[in-house]
């Protein structure tokens, strides 16, 4: 009979997103992911069985926890915009984008949630604008900009680069922050 868990799995959970998010999904090893949260590797193994199977549950409580509108329209692309820009999230980007640029490190299932979770945000966006004929083509060029800011920020280009280039995509579709 396997011994009851004496961790708990959120808080478990919010490490390996730390870990993910600081290192990068190949740069962190199953030994990182131990130490960070405090486990060894058999309670690892016994509780996630993969690196692969971690970090999918991990992204999955990163994308839980985000403050994204959930009611579509207009003012939701502006406030998920306003999300991207907060200051709280200055030199972090995001969790979803930094690993879909890892895509060819990740297995074929972490690859495809990356790439149904981006999917999701364009789908969101295009059912934001769907009242426009251009929603598909606004709904793309919002989607790449996200892309781009995460990544911009990630890459530690100044806060006012990053807006701009925010207000630049809305304005785009006849929106402003």
């Amino acid at each position: 009979m396997p011994r009851p868990r004496e961790f708990d799995i959120d808080t478990a959970l919010d490490a390996a997103v730390a870990a993910f998010w600081a290192r990068g999904y190949a740069a962190t090893s199953v030994r990182d992911l131990c130490d960070a949260m405090g486990l060894r590797p058999g309670s690892f193994y016994a509780a996630f069985g993969s690196k692969e199977a971690c970090f999918r549950r991990a992204l999955g409580r990163y994308l839980a926890k985000q403050r994204i509108p959930h009611e579509p329209g207009p003012d939701a692309v502006v406030a998920w915009f306003r999300g991207v820009l907060a200051p709280s999230r200055r030199g972090k980007g995001c969790l979803l984008v930094s690993s879909a640029v890892e895509r060819p490190s990740l297995d074929d299932e972490s690859a495809a949630l990356v790439g149904d979770r981006l999917r999701a945000m364009e789908d969101f966006f295009r059912l934001c604008l769907a009242d426009r004929p251009t929603a598909p083509a606004d709904a793309a060029l919002l989607g790449g900009a996200v892309v781009a800011i995460h990544v911009l920020v990630r890459a530690g280009s100044p806060p006012a680069r990053v807006r701009r280039l925010a207000s630049r995509a809305l304005g785009a579709v006849g929106l402003s922050l």
